[in-house]
């Protein structure tokens, strides 16, 4: 028979190594088990590993470009302060002039770390009865729930910078190379440097169907194995679902996000002695923003 002193020594054991294992943004959340679910890991015989379901392809965390943590937020929130681009000029001095002055501006923003989390009920005959590891799934699949849930804002984030900058392009159906090459012009024009295309699954077909980034000579392709081109016009190729449907994004990110983390991911277990259940609470406290609206650039199409 599990005790509870094995529970709480599993729930520690597992939190600690997948701290280690993910960086401090991500998380670990699932959804709470329904009574169904219940009545389905706890049969008379049961497979000793469960199956689990299709996870999507997270990559936005990935491409954040600076990443506050909990001992730079002093309070609440935190205040970001920018360079303004060119807020000095140079001017030529005739000889015996005064020199002009000028001083360079700055622009700020606030960023306010919001609380993200869930619970799951455990039943001590769920523990008891089941053949696998009931606790390490929860916080297994809760740690990519949580992730999801980040990249998600990250992507809104990016849409918000690109309409903040004036940075959206409207794009054929299917996407053309025009699209493409107007969206990272509008990034270069303010001296963005194009570094990556985030594509939603339907534009990744569109992608993939453009017989200039199908020619090998064109697109340095050599390994007919790939499934799509790791690199258009220099920049990173990435596939998200998070992606809003038939949209590119295209950055620079050196300068396209900021994320702010107040709390990390905190596992704490507690139990429901008139339930006969254990809980498990997955919290953080954790924000998101463009950093420089002028790095993000999105291409919308139908």
């Amino acid at each position: 028979m599990i005790t509870t002193e094995a529970v709480n020594q599993k729930i520690t054991e597992l939190a600690n190594a997948l701290h280690e294992a993910y960086q401090v943004e991500s998380g670990f959340v699932k959804e709470v088990m329904t009574s169904s679910s219940e009545s389905e890991m706890i049969p008379s015989k049961i497979y000793d590993t469960v199956i689990e379901s299709v996870k999507a392809n997270l990559v936005l965390d990935k491409l954040v470009a600076r990443k506050i943590g909990p001992r730079s937020i002093p309070g609440s929130s935190i205040t970001v302060v920018l360079h303004t681009k060119d807020s000095v000029t140079v001017q030529e001095v005739a000889e015996g002039s005064e020199i002009p002055i000028d001083t360079n501006a700055y622009e700020s923003f606030t960023l306010t770390p919001v609380k993200y989390g869930y619970r799951p009920l455990i039943t001590n005959e769920m523990i008891e009865d089941n053949q696998f590891d009931v606790i390490a799934m929860e916080i297994a699949e809760a740690g990519y729930q949580f992730a999801k849930k980040m990249d998600s804002i990250l992507a809104a984030q990016i849409e918000a910078g690109a309409a903040a900058a004036g940075n959206t392009v409207s794009g054929a159906d299917p996407i053309t190379v025009a699209n493409i090459v107007t969206a990272m012009n509008k990034l270069e024009a303010n001296d963005f440097t194009p570094t990556d295309m985030i594509l939603s699954p339907e534009a990744a077909a569109d992608i993939r169907n453009i017989d200039t980034f199908v020619e090998a000579d064109k697109a340095k392709v050599t390994d007919p194995s790939k499934r799509l081109i790791g690199t258009i016009f220099g920049m990173k190729v990435w596939v998200s679902s998070q992606v809003t449907s038939n949209y590119v994004y295209i950055i620079d990110r050196n300068y396209a996000l900021i994320t702010a983390t107040k709390r990390p991911l905190t596992i704490e277990n507690y139990k429901d002695n008139i339930r006969d259940m254990k809980g498990i609470v997955f919290t953080m406290r954790w924000t998101a923003r463009y950093l420089r609206a002028g790095a993000c650039a999105v291409i919308t199409s139908s």
